[in-house]
């Protein structure tokens, strides 16, 4: 007998469906209405602990040059790696978050300053828990507002505090802004500049958190103080931040779900899955009937949402592709069996195991892409949900963990062992194989026919 909340293989095949063709409606929306409504700041409601904040763009710099050396380095020098735009250094919103003990659902933001909403969260927690979080929403929508449900119901599970990173969304902000964002409010966790509402905050209890596109880009930032170890030749690299040199440590751990380490979505599974995921069979965005609008095209016109085409085989644009994870924090990593995007998560999680990093591995089977979201009251979204913060809290309070690989099956959720050293048999050579097949063949979107969706 399947657990409570456990649905059948024909439920979950008809939820999905269902899903399926309202995410198609809404992918059909231009990109400035989809941002637009993703980034509005619907306000403060509940038990939250809500304090902004903004990281300052100056004395920081030199930061741009620790990212465009590190995609020198990862590129291996090729030509093709080296058609990016230069962002500029700005100031970075980010917001703290914290559950808010013993007020009901529909209590408001209470009127206090970000100060002083910040010392209450961290009252409220009772972890020395740090979360870096990474959110979602395939680089072109989301925001920390957006995500407050998320985060806020991840610092109750795990009685620690939250920083969400308002990085800069694509496409009018490329790769690699974001990175130098999330690079930015990093360093500041660490290393508050001055009138700063927190202290320093220590790496060895700082985890870094993610679903989505946000997976894809904290484990861009890993990849990126990874090869600032090569590149400074020490396990303790260090870079020149509010005018001294500090250190740049890897975080305690990562937690990811719902990973998408490769931004060509051309791997097998992207076709085996088609019908078992949200996604509709191709995303509209490069349709010549897709609806123009002041963000897309870009200009000059681009075949890729996030980067430039030629970047998307880049180690720091689709972590799928890095040559190597050792050194790397350990993770855990949450999947569902039926997104389309899985083959990249199992090669990526696969290589790092083979790198011998600590790598708990679990595959959900049948679920889509961010079931946790779309389907709470399923047992698979539960569980998940429980062992996303299980793993939080053992990465930040230095508990022994040991790599592990399961499959969650539908009905009774019984765990199935499997190797995480052998989880796919795709080798490096396929995946870039599909990739720069996908890089040869995408022609870039020059215009819309239709008329925006609103």
């Amino acid at each position: 007998m399947a657990l409570k909340g456990s649905p059948n293989i024909t439920d979950i095949a008809a939820a999905v469906s269902t899903a399926r063709k309202a995410r198609h409606a809404i992918m059909w929306q231009s990109i400035s209405v989809r941002q637009s409504k993703s980034t509005k700041d619907k306000g403060v409601r509940g038990p939250m602990w809500i304090s902004r904040v903004t990281f300052p763009a100056a004395g920081v710099n030199n930061l741009l040059g620790l990212v465009t050396d590190s995609i020198s380095s990862l590129g291996n020098g090729e030509s093709s790696h080296k058609n990016y735009r230069v962002p500029p250094i700005v100031q970075v919103p980010a917001e703290w978050v914290g559950w808010r003990s013993g007020v009901s659902a529909k209590e408001p933001e209470p009127r206090m300053s970000e100060q002083q909403k910040y010392i209450a969260l961290t009252e409220d927690a009772t972890s020395s828990l740090t979360i870096l979080y990474f959110f979602g929403g395939n680089f072109y929508t989301g925001s920390p507002a957006a995500y407050r449900p998320v985060v806020a119901k991840l610092a109750e599970l795990t009685h620690g505090k939250v920083l969400t990173v308002g990085y800069r969304l694509a496409p009018q902000n490329p790769f690699p802004a974001a990175l130098v964002d999330v690079l930015l409010a990093y360093l500041c966790l660490l290393y508050p500049p001055p009138n700063s509402n927190h202290s320093p905050i220590n790496p060895a209890h700082l985890i870094f958190a993610g679903d989505s596109a946000g997976t894809s880009l904290s484990l861009s930032l890993i990849q990126l103080i990874l090869s600032t170890r090569q590149t400074q030749t020490t396990t303790n690299p260090t870079v020149l931040f509010h005018g001294r040199h500090v250190h740049l440590p890897l975080p305690s751990g990562l937690a990811l779900l719902n990973l998408t380490p490769d931004q060509t979505g051309s791997l097998p599974s992207w076709f085996a899955n088609a019908t078992s995921d949200i996604f509709a069979d191709t995303l509209p965005a490069l349709s010549p009937t897709y609806p123009a609008c002041a963000l897309w095209p870009t200009d000059p016109p681009r075949g890729n949402l996030y980067s430039e085409v030629s970047m998307l085989d880049h180690p720091l644009v689709s972590p799928v592709v890095a040559s190597s994870w050792a050194g790397c924090p350990p993770m855990w990593v949450a999947i569902g069996g039926g997104e389309r995007l899985v083959d990249g998560a199992r090669f990526l999680v696969q290589n790092a195991a083979r790198d011998e990093v600590v790598v708990v591995w679990e595959e959900y089977e049948m679920m889509p892409h961010l079931w946790q979201l779309l389907f709470p009251g399923w047992a698979q979204s539960q569980l998940v949900w429980r062992n996303w913060a299980e793993a939080c809290v053992s990465f930040a309070e230095g508990l022994q963990v040991a790599s592990s690989g399961s499959v969650v099956e539908v009905g009774r959720l019984r765990r199935r062992a499997v190797d995480v050293c052998t989880l796919t048999r795709l080798r490096m050579g396929d995946v870039l194989g599909y990739m720069r097949e996908h890089q040869r063949t995408v022609k870039p979107f020059t215009g819309g026919k239709a008329k925006a969706l609103l």
